[in-house]
């Protein structure tokens, strides 16, 4: 989708510090969509503060089947593509936290806007999170989620701010931090015994007193579910 890497064999080592040497694999994965975002499970959350994105990428190289790492003090360049970037986008790296992925910031590295989109130098290979503060002061409030006709327990539930460019996971039917007047994009899915995929879609502004949501999902076709998702 247009990432670019410039991949030095130089700055790689095995995890014990042994040199590497060609041939070696770079993987990469791509998430510069919602849409992508959601199938991937990827929101854009650090600590519980909704970032704005520019996009999210996976960067990893292996040798013979063993991860590499790079350098200390060693860094890659890479470029990612976007027709109109923002300023102050911070280099955000993906922490795995239980069964999520936490973006934690690194306040001395930042993302340069080009006319290609943003580029920065990575000091760590693995996720990588072009984003910032998505709300700098506000009010907030928690949404739930229940249902007298659905178990939701294992359905996925998203909360997407289109103007904030920021993707929310929910679990266990309480969401995180939802600023108040922002408007958000509410999607569920789910995947019955016989996989048919069932749904819920709402677009609504973030509210206080209506952040109690008693659903009833639908079934969906996996067309439909995608044009809703490339809606987004």
């Amino acid at each position: 989708q247009g990432t670019k890497i410039w991949a030095e064999k130089t700055k790689l080592m095995y995890p014990n510090g042994d040199s590497v040497y060609f041939p070696y694999t770079v993987k990469l994965v791509e998430l510069y969509t919602p849409k992508d975002m959601i199938y991937y499970q990827m929101p854009t959350v650090a600590s519980g503060s909704l970032l704005t994105t520019g996009g999210e990428v996976r960067i990893r190289a292996f040798k013979d089947g063993q991860e590499l790492l790079l350098r200390p003090g060693n860094t890659w360049t890479i470029e990612m593509p976007n027709a109109n970037p923002l300023a102050d986008m911070k280099i955000n790296y993906g922490v795995s936290v239980s069964n999520y992925i936490n973006w934690v910031p690194n306040p001395n590295q930042s993302f340069n806007t080009t006319a290609y989109g943003y580029s920065g130098q990575i000091s760590n290979l693995g996720w990588i999170g072009c984003g910032k503060l998505a709300v700098l002061s506000g009010t907030y409030t928690n949404y739930t989620f229940s249902s007298t006709t659905d178990n939701l327990d294992n359905v996925a539930t998203f909360m997407y701010y289109h103007d904030l460019k920021s993707l929310m996971q929910v679990y266990n039917q309480t969401s995180g931090n939802a600023p108040i007047g922002d408007s958000v994009k509410i999607v569920m899915m789910g995947i019955n015994s016989s996989n048919e995929i069932y749904y819920y879609y709402q677009e609504t502004s973030v509210s206080s007193s209506l952040n109690h949501l008693n659903i009833t999902l639908a079934p969906i076709s996996d067309a439909a579910m995608t044009a809703i998702l490339d809606s987004l």
